[in-house]
């Protein structure tokens, strides 16, 4: 039997699209998987370069830190401090303006060495005075903090505004020292 040069060249041309298609089915999904690496080495390589950026001001963080729990006030481990707070509250919402309609303080959380207790209040009155109370708190810097705030008209009246906030309030406890020396030293 005898193959034709036509028949021989149409053969060797199923046989490079057969082996092609087939090279493609296998290389095809190790591509995209070796895309998909190179594209996780990529995020991974930012994202330790952001952290080595981190790393490098670890300095300007602990300074940042350092003056925030300066300006923290500080208790004694044993202090009632949520009643000071309220009232805290109480006089610059009073020096404000603003009638504060009912306080209800949440326990205290300890977070590592700073603590805070949040106090959600309803209020009522007007514009001029939730924005004379909120920059007075503003301006007390780390101490306290609105993180939820609504502001809804009174009804009836058109110039009064009622409505209810949260006040996350900061502070430290001092540290128990513990006294390591004895009143009688001949005793061990």
């Amino acid at each position: 039997m005898r193959v034709s040069t036509r028949e021989l060249g149409l053969l060797w041309i199923t046989v490079v699209v057969v082996v092609s298609w087939l090279s493609y089915r296998w290389i095809d999904p190790r591509l995209a998987a070796l895309r998909e690496r190179e594209a996780s080495l990529g995020q991974m390589e930012r994202e330790r370069l952001k952290a080595e950026r981190e790393i490098s001001r670890k300095s300007e963080y602990e300074d940042r830190l350092m003056e925030f729990r300066g300006q923290l006030p500080s208790h004694s481990r044993d202090a009632r401090v949520t009643a000071d707070l309220l009232r805290m509250i109480e006089n610059t919402a009073r020096d404000s303006n603003l009638v504060l309609l009912k306080r209800e303080p949440e326990d205290e959380r300890s977070l590592g060495e700073i603590y805070e207790v949040s106090i959600k209040c309803t209020w009522e009155g007007t514009l001029e005075a939730l924005v004379r109370f909120l920059y007075t708190i503003q301006a007390q810097g780390a101490i306290l903090d609105i993180r939820f705030l609504t502001v809804s008209p009174k009804s009836g009246e058109a110039e009064m505004l009622r409505g209810s906030f949260t006040v996350d309030c900061a502070y430290s406890r001092e540290e128990i020292t513990q006294n390591t020396e004895t009143n009688n030293p001949g005793i061990p």
